[in-house]
């Protein structure tokens, strides 16, 4: 008798699901999903129906045999679970304007992931799972977690060091969207391009391109190839000899990726504004009972294609493919120079016992320091969270890389706290 494959969606209310939904449809071949529990909370549960119905609409459409439901209640969407995705945002985008639009007040840089936004993100963030690893371990213990939540490098530091759980992976889209663009690149079918990722999440680099046994790296680069759309320039990497993930320019071009945000912030220009602008018509399309077919604009939510990078790892663990992803998940000595029990990124080949990394050994010269700085201020952020010290997550904060003033960073962290007091309960003393 063959056990049944029952997928758990938190924070299914979200705009990403139906993308979620269509690609378990693709995999089902392989997959073969019996059930799919979509959950969230009360203060979402208008878009959670919707979201259920047009899944309901999707499945029916291309004659599978899913039951799908929904339920407010964690217990009940987590029992007998074989995975759990996790794609939640703590205070909604209410908060994330806060995370991206305060700093500017005080010439910093605002963003949802990266900074001082970020980790205002994980302070509210983390706590939340948490509580859900708690329950996972006591309603579905056999399941795997695989987290999209941001800031996700950040939360699965905290969840390695201090969850005492290992059925836990977190992605994120840059990664795996570079690997496609290289496959296109070299002409090239899925599997046969295999790059080495090495790093952090929302920092790691590409160190080596295999295409048919070959390390490709070299060539691409003296061509002034880039496998990302905007980033650093294809100069930058041939003075570095690897590619580097978008976000160094925050790091690299800090000063001029700094004026162009605090222009942004003159004009208006924000992104969780525009998110907000983009929901709106997306779910309007949801309700249509007519769509069943995914919005053309579902790419301007962006993070497009982490929905393929989920699903392709559950199938990949079911079915021990042994296909290789690019995710988050714990050292354990395959990056020398960082503590074992921290989390990397890094690529790896996924079995039904998980994910087994590529060994990276050392990490070149020319990127090992600002990835240890980086990782010393994840350590002692999530030292702070579980602390519930939210002291110590200022002196975090002051040792970040992108960190410039004591004093700009003490006044932004106060009005922060103020600004999200409502989700920061859980570092009140006497909680």
């Amino acid at each position: 008798m063959s056990v049944k494959t029952k997928i758990t969606v938190i924070g299914a209310g979200s705009s990403y699901t139906p993308e979620v939904i269509g690609k378990i449809i693709d995999y089902q071949h392989t997959l073969k999903v019996d059930e799919i529990s979509l959950l969230d909370l009360e203060d979402n549960l208008d878009r959670l129906k919707i979201i259920h119905q047009y899944s309901q609409r999707m499945i029916e459409a291309k004659n599978e045999t899913i039951r799908i439901s929904y339920t407010l209640d964690r217990k009940e969407a987590l029992e007998d679970a074989s995975f759990v995705l996790i794609q939640i945002r703590v205070g909604k985008m209410e908060a994330r304007i806060f995370d991206e639009t305060i700093p500017s007040l005080y010439g910093l840089l605002g963003h949802e992931t990266i900074g001082i936004g970020g980790m205002f993100n994980a302070l509210r963030t983390v706590p939340v799972i948490y509580e859900i690893i708690e329950d996972v371990k006591k309603y579905a213990p056999k399941a795997w977690v695989i987290n999209v939540s941001n800031p996700s490098g950040i939360i699965a530091e905290a969840v390695y060091r201090f969850s005492e759980f290992d059925r836990f992976i977190g992605i994120s889209s840059d990664p795996n969207q570079a690997t496609k663009t290289l496959q296109q690149k070299l002409n090239a079918s899925p599997g046969e391009v295999v790059p080495y990722f090495a790093g952090l999440n929302d920092l790691s680099f590409i160190l080596k391109v295999y295409h048919h046994g070959k390390d490709k790296l070299d060539s691409l680069i003296e061509e002034g190839y880039s496998p990302y759309k905007e980033g650093m320039e294809s100069l930058i990497f041939k003075d570095m000899r690897l590619f580097s993930h978008p976000n160094l320019r925050y790091y690299y071009h800090h000063d001029e990726m700094l004026k162009a945000y605090l222009d942004d912030m003159k004009k208006g220009s924000i992104r969780a504004k525009e998110v907000v602008s983009i929901e709106q018509q997306l779910f309007e399309k949801f309700k249509d009972e007519k769509t069943i077919d995914l919005p053309k604009n579902m790419d301007q939510r962006l993070g497009r294609n982490y929905a393929d990078t989920a699903i392709g790892i559950m199938d990949a663990i079911k079915n021990n493919t042994k296909a290789y992803h690019v995710i988050n998940t714990v050292n354990r000595g395959h990056i020398l120079g960082i503590p074992d029990e921290c989390a990397i990124e890094i690529t790896s080949r996924m079995t039904n016992r998980g994910p087994i990394p590529v060994h990276i050994g050392e990490l070149p010269l020319q990127v090992r320091g600002i990835i240890q700085h980086l990782k010393a201020y994840e350590e002692l952020l999530c030292d702070a969270i579980y602390e519930r010290d939210l002291d110590k997550a200022l002196l975090a904060i002051q040792t970040h890389p992108l960190s410039r003033s004591f004093n700009q960073n003490k006044v932004t962290f106060k009005k922060l706290v103020e600004a999200h007091e409502k989700h920061l309960t859980y570092y009140r003393k006497d909680s």
